[in-house]
């Protein structure tokens, strides 16, 4: 077996049926947390039983490179350097995730694609968003618009046409955000308010009706928007402009957020 490596490594040992090491002259010790064996040192290890594989060490960086058909190497894992390079050499290079029940078949499929030949990032959701700490967490709904209060967190809008509006909560109906800034899954008050983007709103249209290109601010209603009558009052207040229209009631409304 260790013929096929000749002029590469010094050693190929197989010390369990599962388990393959390669390695090159050095003075012994203790790499990667394995004991080198006589004068040798780990250049590449194969473990089956642990799922592992394990390349470099000890004065010598881990590089992985994937070849094309035409021997041209189009993906390099390089350890040198602490990076992954995709495409080249003709290639485009794109990294694509998909959600567990995903098709990794498909391109169109993927929830967030980075396409290297366009130099796009793709999300599948729209708005982009960031978590706020709230003063009550608990009694905000997706979709709710929000306002900042004295100590910088935020609550549920309750006056019309307030300048401290600070957005709309992201999440609600079929929209979600595809960008989530000053996430922290520690803190169980913030939320996400989105910035940027389409999102659905809460609307009370019992104020006046609302049709597509209106402009909304905040009601007397908590945590809904109305359309914005008053030009002098609205601005600083408005929240986006509406995407739907809405005759008379209440409900979630598609809006382009854009504060002003």
């Amino acid at each position: 077996m260790s013929e096929v490596f000749v002029g590469t490594v010094d050693v190929v040992e197989r010390r369990l049926p599962d388990e393959i090491i390669m390695m090159a002259h050095a003075a012994p010790g203790v790499v990667g947390g394995l004991e080198t064996v006589g004068t040798n040192f780990l250049i590449i290890r194969l473990n089956a039983n642990t799922g592992e594989i394990v390349c470099g060490g000890d004065r010598r960086a881990g590089t992985i490179r994937l070849l094309n058909g035409l021997l041209k190497e189009t993906v390099t894992l390089d350890a040198t350097f602490s990076n992954l390079r995709m495409g080249g050499n003709g290639s485009d290079g794109d990294i694509l995730l998909y959600a567990g029940a995903g098709d990794r078949n498909d391109n169109g499929a993927a929830t967030i694609h980075l396409d290297g030949e366009a130099g796009d990032i793709r999300f599948r959701n729209g708005d982009c968003a960031e978590e706020f700490d709230f003063a009550e967490p608990d009694s905000i709904v997706a979709g709710n618009v929000v306002s900042v209060a004295d100590d910088g967190c935020l609550h549920l809008a309750r006056q019309p046409y307030d300048r401290r509006v600070a957005g709309i909560v992201s999440g609600g109906g079929d929209t979600k955000p595809g960008i989530i800034l000053g996430r922290d899954p520690a803190r169980q008050s913030r939320r996400p308010v989105a910035l940027i983007g389409r999102v659905n709103c809460w609307v009370d249209a019992g104020y006046a009706p609302v049709q597509v290109g209106d402009l909304l601010t905040t009601s007397a209603t908590p945590g809904h928007a109305m359309r914005a009558l008053d030009p002098q009052r609205a601005f600083g207040s408005v929240i986006g402009k509406a995407m739907g229209s809405m005759r008379s009631g209440s409900g979630l409304l598609p809006v382009l957020v854009a504060l002003q």
